[in-house]
């Protein structure tokens, strides 16, 4: 059950940074109409402005002057920001307009660095947003645009908005285009409006994960059956398959089972329907018989995924989600080992604890017997291991929190004293 809190907690957090990240944005759509090759970033850059407001007349005793944005508009933003003091212009207003329009020209300029959208890859386990920041050179590219145009805006006596350091974690793009991809335009906003007005339930229920750790899940669930309710069947499938906890626990859970985009599929229909009826929000206030009847429906749904999957797959993804194993593949790659030394560990585990129940259930051993035989397999068990791992893997792996199971098997022996 302890376990359980972290992970709801790590979901909540993944969920509060999703509803940071895909927040509605205003769209922009520049429209530059010629080559922008700038001077230091500053003059010969400005896109041409789009409609303006109409003429004007400034009156006085004897002379009428046209005023329109033609008399003060200039390429080169040093005069632009002359020509609006000029007319009396404020400050706060001469920044905001020179901000706008500075973001419209370095938009067009990501966006063309970008290129078209990727396909977010939904059965990719590991970090879920790590997918939509895009390929390192994109990144590096947009970044430098970014900095860039932090130059231009300083240049002219203008402070850049410190909260565009925070937005350059979706400098790969904005995460809406490939979340939301698979989605027309008028069901995006509607979804996009649907999670900005759920968005401060989900804070709340991130707030109290640690109190109620059903509460996360719950404002979560709320939100799904709102989209729901827009979607068709095949629309709202993808949109779990992106969005929903079950998901979210499968990329978590997996990330050394590398499922293909069938797989995934396959496991997460059968997972959703387990978890609907099952959710885990109910696993903390459940009854005996609730729990029993949960532990009996998950040996089901365990028996039609390995259906699913075959044989080797099951055992590839049951053994995926074994925290033990996940450790081990951590030391191994830190070692610098293969990956099948840590299945080697692992399977030597499995076989140490299975010879170790049998020596327990063995009525012929006297207890200083059974002791005696399950310190012999906690010893060969060990020494497999080191002589496997080798000593730098054996020493990475030789803590508390890693061979807690070989203490399981058989206590430390006791440390002999001199009289």
């Amino acid at each position: 059950m302890k376990t359980k809190i972290p992970l709801v907690l790590s979901i909540a957090l993944n969920i509060v940074l999703a509803a940071f990240l895909l927040r509605p944005q205003p769209a922009v759509e520049p429209t530059v109409t010629r080559d922008e090759t700038v001077d230091s970033g500053i003059a010969g850059a400005r896109p041409n402005s789009a409609t303006r407001s109409p003429s004007a007349e400034t009156v006085t005793n004897t002379v009428v002057r046209q005023f329109n944005w033609e008399t003060v508009e200039s390429p080169d933003y040093r005069e632009y920001i002359k020509n609006l003091r000029s007319i009396g212009v404020p400050e706060e207003t001469i920044r905001d307009i020179i901000i706008a329009d500075v973001n419209k020209l370095y938009a067009e300029k990501k966006k063309q660095a970008r290129g078209e959208p990727k396909k977010f890859e939904f059965w990719k386990t590991g970090n879920p947003m790590a997918a939509i920041m895009g390929d390192p050179e994109t990144v590096k590219a947009v970044r430098a645009l970014e900095q860039e145009k932090n130059g231009v805006l300083t240049a002219l006596g203008i402070e850049p908005n410190p909260m565009d350091a925070l937005l350059m974690a979706t400098a790969g793009g904005n995460p809406m285009d490939t979340m939301f991809s698979f989605l027309p335009e008028e069901k995006r906003s509607q979804v996009v409006k649907i999670q900005t007005e759920r968005q401060s339930k989900i804070m709340d229920g991130a707030k109290d994960a640690m109190s109620d750790p059903s509460a996360i899940l719950k404002a979560q669930k709320e939100m799904e059956n709102a989209i729901k309710a827009v979607l068709t069947p095949e629309e709202f499938l993808d949109y779990q398959l992106r969005f929903s906890t079950t998901a979210m626990m499968m990329r978590m859970q997996l990330p050394n089972f590398e499922p293909s985009e069938q797989e995934f599929l396959d496991v997460f229909k059968l997972r959703t329907a387990f978890d609907e009826e099952h959710s885990l929000a109910a696993v903390f206030n459940a009854t005996t018989a609730e729990q029993k009847a949960r532990t009996e429906a998950q040996s089901q749904l365990n028996e039609q995924i390995k259906n699913a999957l075959g044989d080797d797959r099951y055992a590839e993804y049951e053994r995926a989600q074994d925290f033990g194993y996940q450790q081990l593949t951590r030391i191994t790659k830190q070692a610098e080992l293969d990956t099948s030394i840590a299945i080697n560990v692992y399977d030597m585990q499995k076989i140490a604890q299975d010879k170790a129940n049998q020596i327990r259930s063995n009525q012929d051993l006297q207890p200083d017997q059974r002791q005696a035989a399950l310190q012999a397999v906690r010893a060969e068990t060990e020494r497999s291991i080191q002589q496997t791992m080798g000593d730098k893997g054996w020493d990475l792996y030789n803590r508390p929190q890693n061979t807690y199971w070989l203490r399981g098997i058989a206590s430390d022996a006791p440390t002999e004293t001199n009289p």
